[in-house]
């Protein structure tokens, strides 16, 4: 009888214990994952009057102040919670790297249909090949500077 009850209290305590040691996740798309940001990290930010590519400095309650690089130096640039639009994290160099590969897909497919419909070229694959390096060459960048792997971190309601 008592081994029972031992069995139903450390029972209970195993369900309880995983509820309460494991912190709540955040709700949607909120401030708090801004805040959660490190410092230096890439950002872009759209706001209701302008839009940024910037570097976060810091992140206040009711503001956030990244730092541009305009060229000729920095400039520090403060942004009101309320006129923030959405905050989304560059991904530049992941998204260079997956420009490259569909870059470099679409050519080794241009590149060996090519190659087959003109029956005079002795080795088909190196054309492939050679199209694939072409195509990764112009997909790389285009993948860095569209940044198209961004994710969202903040999205205003």
């Amino acid at each position: 009888m008592q081994t029972r009850s031992l069995l139903a209290a450390a029972l209970a305590a195993a369900i309880a214990l995983p509820a309460t040691a494991q912190p709540a996740p955040p709700a949607g798309s909120n401030w708090q994952h801004v805040m959660a940001l490190p410092i230096n990290t890439d950002i872009h930010v759209a706001a209701r009057t302008r839009h940024s590519l910037c570097t976060l400095k810091s992140v206040a309650d009711d503001s956030l102040t990244c730092e541009r690089d305009t060229g000729v130096g920095a400039k520090l640039l403060t942004f009101q919670r309320d006129e923030i639009k959405t905050i989304k994290l560059a991904r530049r160099v992941r998204s260079g790297l997956i420009g490259a590969g569909i870059g470099a897909g679409a050519g080794a497919t241009g590149g060996a249909i090519y190659a087959r419909g003109n029956h005079y070229f002795a080795v088909p694959g190196a054309f492939a090949m050679i199209y694939a390096f072409a195509g990764a060459f112009a997909g790389a960048p285009t993948g860095y500077l569209t940044d198209f792997t961004r994710s969202t971190v903040y999205r205003a309601k």
